[in-house]
């Protein structure tokens, strides 16, 4: 049972798509988020800068790739939701800015 109700952003989703080569990674992406909203996971990094907004980002494997190569999920968190904004391989990009994260944020009028 989730303590927080779990939503995706349109751009997660079709993020999480483009990612489908990367078997497992999207079951894994599912156990994370539900980690995440019942309080299991300790791995999580807010991000500084962000109009002091509860945006964080934790790291999730797959199968072929451990957590520390593997995909980075952003999202929002607060008492009542948790919202997964988007999702990279941290090959593709090391790290994302704060101006992307307040872009993601206002897309979706957070």
């Amino acid at each position: 049972m989730c303590h927080l109700i779990i939503g995706r952003t349109k751009r997660f989703i079709r993020d999480l798509k483009r990612l489908r080569r990367h078997r497992g990674l999207e079951s894994k992406v599912n156990d994370v988020l539900n980690d995440i909203a019942n309080g299991k996971i300790s791995r999580e990094k807010q991000i500084k800068d962000v109009d002091k907004k509860p945006v964080f980002k934790t790291r999730c494997g797959t199968q072929n790739m451990g957590r520390r190569n593997g995909a980075r999920i952003i999202y929002y968190k607060d008492d009542s939701k948790l919202i997964a904004l988007h999702i990279y391989l941290k090959n593709d990009k090391a790290n994302i800015s704060s101006g992307e994260v307040m872009a993601f944020l206002k897309e979706n009028g957070l």
